[in-house]
């Protein structure tokens, strides 16, 4: 299933009622009339995309020079038991999993407990052509190792299983072609290279990559909704997934069960909006890295020979247009608007972070089904900006 864990490439609280419009009082009490915009395009883009039956639950936060202008939550985070989405309902969030694992890997290297020019042999000396292949170069996707969650029968016969390192790294080295291209000569999304990056992690880091964030980044910024998932926990208002089955009566079914041990550092983490704010917030004011590690984090991926690696993409797609991939992010321009994020799907879910620094406004959409925010984030962010215009 190609659209598993793949990234969307569109990529302080006020906590609003479920569902409805804003309290008149709410609106009364603002006199900022782009608010009251903003507001009311909010409400119609959510309620397009239930009326459509594209979702049944979403949760949208927008953010705007560090202040959290709203968070919303419409429709159902369950449906069997008619919960409401909230400004609290945790979802989980896809690839947008991988800056994290990103920003893990260069907070060892700060520690001088690894390099970004290590090879893969240093970790698996078993895994074919590993002395080719660098940590760099995994982060950015040019390593060429193919993608696992493309495999043929992934869904079916893997992703249901639970993996520990041994047999992740086995799967993914039993591709046959394992490499795409020559490591560090050309460009493609690859999720095995983030798996590789989360064991890596944890071998540098002498502990599991889950509490690895928790200690150095979660806990740090008060992220207390965003951890690395287990289904086995009991998680407060955590969403339901679901998958869109248009013939049935619900219009949805219970999406299909995944080991997140198949997901981990390649698209394993649930979140909020709120916590996604404080995030990219920290993030971008150096505040998790250092200024030089954020750098590297948002440079355009380049290939051995010193060459952009847009321009060697394996499969061209459309959505890449204008658009580079640094570490676990996307920098680049949609309709005329220079936007920092990352997009995720993970089955029933789907996810679009996404910073927009000229305006200094962050977009958080998140879904309990794979789909609609992929397709509705660049709609939302237009009628973001056109409510906030002056």
């Amino acid at each position: 299933m190609n659209r598993l864990l793949a990234c969307a490439f569109l990529a302080f609280t006020l906590v609003l009622p479920a569902t409805g419009a804003f309290p008149a009082e709410a609106r009364q009490a603002d006199p900022d009339t782009a608010i009251v915009r903003l507001e009311s395009a909010i409400d119609a883009f959510a309620r397009n995309l239930l009326e459509e039956a594209q979702a049944p639950g979403l949760s949208i936060g927008i953010a705007r020079g560090g202040e959290t202008l709203l968070i919303r939550g419409y429709g159902f985070a369950n449906l069997e038991h008619q919960v409401e989405v909230t400004g609290e309902t945790v979802f989980r969030i896809g690839s947008v999993t991988k800056q994290f694992t990103a920003a893990a890997i260069l907070l060892l290297a700060e520690d001088g407990r690894l390099s970004l020019d290590d090879t893969l042999d240093q970790y698996f000396a078993d895994f074919p052509r590993s002395d080719e292949v660098t940590v760099r170069q995994l982060l950015q996707h040019t390593s060429g190792i193919s993608n696992y969650t493309s495999f043929d029968g992934f869904m079916d016969t893997t992703a249901p299983l639970d993996h520990d390192e041994a047999r992740m790294v086995a799967y993914i080295a039993s591709a046959d072609p394992l490499y795409d291209f020559d490591p560090g000569t050309g460009w493609s999304y690859s999720n095995s290279g983030y798996m590789l990056l989360d064991y890596i992690a944890e071998r540098a880091a002498g502990e599991p990559l889950a509490d690895f964030l928790k200690t150095r980044i979660f806990d740090p910024l008060g992220m207390d909704d965003t951890r690395m998932d287990d289904a086995a926990e009991i998680v407060p208002h955590r969403a339901q997934g679901y998958d869109a089955a248009p013939d049935t009566q619900a219009g949805f079914t219970n999406a299909g069960y995944l080991s997140l041990s198949v997901a981990a550092g390649a698209g394993a983490i649930r979140s909020t909006p709120q916590d996604m704010f404080v995030w990219t917030r920290a993030l971008l004011n150096g505040d998790v890295v250092s200024s030089d590690s954020l750098t590297l984090m948002l440079e355009p991926a380049r290939l051995n020979d010193g060459s952009l690696a847009r321009d060697f993409l394996v499969d061209p797609h459309p959505a890449l247009a204008n658009m580079d991939y640094g570490f676990g992010i996307m920098t680049g321009e949609r309709h005329g608007h220079r936007f920092i994020g990352h997009g995720g799907s993970i089955p029933g879910f789907n996810a679009s972070l996404n910073h927009y620094p000229d305006q200094d406004v962050t977009i958080v959409l998140l879904v309990n089904t794979i789909g609609p925010a992929a397709r509705g984030a660049p709609v939302l962010a237009e009628a973001v900006f056109r409510a906030l215009a002056d």
